[in-house]
C-alpha cells in the first residue's frame, strides 16, 4: 500500500476518534442493568423486523432514538433501570476524543490532503460528537450517515463519497475505520484501508503512507 498514492482520507468517528465501542456499550450495560449481549440481541430484533442489522434504525435515521428505545425496551426480558430514550447520555458519558489521532489527521490537512468524516451516525448523538469536536479544524466535508440514509458497509456511501470528495486522477481514498466489514467493503469498492485497532498503531501507518502532496510522510 505504501507505493500507492492516496489523495483523500476519509475517517471513522467511534472508536477511531474515540475508545472502543465496547467500552461504551459495557457503560450503558452497566448503567440500565441489562447485559450488553441481551441489548445486543434486542436491537437486532428490532432491526431485524425493519430488514437491518445492528443499529440500522437509528443510523439510516428510520427510527429517532426514542422510538427505537421504545421498541428496544419492549423486546427485553428485564426492566432497565434507565429510560433507553436517553440512550445517548450514557453511550457518550465522559467518552474522550482521541486528540493525538485528531493532530495527526491535522498535519495530514496541513499538507493540502483533503481530510473527511465517514461516520455512521445517529441524530441523537450529533450534539455529542459536536461537542467533542469543538474547535477542531481538521475535516474539509463530513458524511453522516442518518442524514443522507445510506451507511457502511453498502458500496453505496463509498460511491457517494466519493462524490463530495473525489480522489484526483491515478490516486486513491483512504478509509480508517474500525469495523473490518466497513474496510472490507471500502477495499471492494477500490480504496485503500486502515483496519484501527490503536491510535499508535494507525499513526504509524499513516506515516509510510505516500499522499498527494507531501511525497513519503517524514
Amino acid at each position: 500500500m505504501s507505493s500507492t498514492t492516496v489523495g483523500v482520507v476519509w475517517s471513522d468517528f467511534g472508536g477511531v476518534l474515540t475508545p472502543p465501542v465496547a467500552q461504551a456499550a459495557e457503560r450503558v450495560a452497566a448503567a440500565s442493568g441489562v447485559s450488553w449481549p441481551e441489548l445486543a440481541a434486542a436491537a437486532e430484533q428490532v432491526a431485524g423486523r425493519l430488514g437491518l442489522h445492528g443499529l440500522g434504525p437509528l443510523e439510516l435515521g428510520i427510527l429517532s432514538q426514542r422510538e427505537w428505545a421504545d421498541r428496544l425496551t419492549a423486546c427485553l426480558s428485564t426492566t432497565p433501570r434507565i429510560d433507553l430514550r436517553q440512550w445517548d447520555e450514557y453511550w457518550y458519558a465522559d467518552r474522550p476524543v482521541g486528540q493525538a489521532f485528531l493532530d495527526e489527521l491535522q498535519r495530514i490537512a496541513g499538507h493540502g490532503v483533503p481530510v473527511g468524516l465517514l461516520t455512521n451516525s445517529v441524530a441523537e448523538w450529533e450534539p455529542h460528537r459536536a461537542r467533542m469536536l469543538a474547535g477542531q479544524e481538521v475535516f474539509t466535508a463530513t458524511v453522516k450517515s442518518h442524514e443522507i440514509r445510506l451507511a457502511k458497509p453498502d458500496s453505496a456511501i463509498f460511491r457517494y463519497a466519493d462524490t463530495v470528495l473525489p480522489a484526483p486522477d491515478r490516486q486513491r481514498a483512504l478509509l480508517i475505520d474500525d469495523d473490518p466489514a466497513n474496510c472490507a467493503a471500502a477495499e471492494h469498492h477500490g480504496w485503500l484501508t486502515i483496519h484501527h485497532h490503536s491510535t499508535p498503531d494507525t499513526i504509524a501507518r499513516l506515516r509510510r503512507l505516500r499522499f498527494t502532496a507531501a511525497g513519503t510522510w517524514p
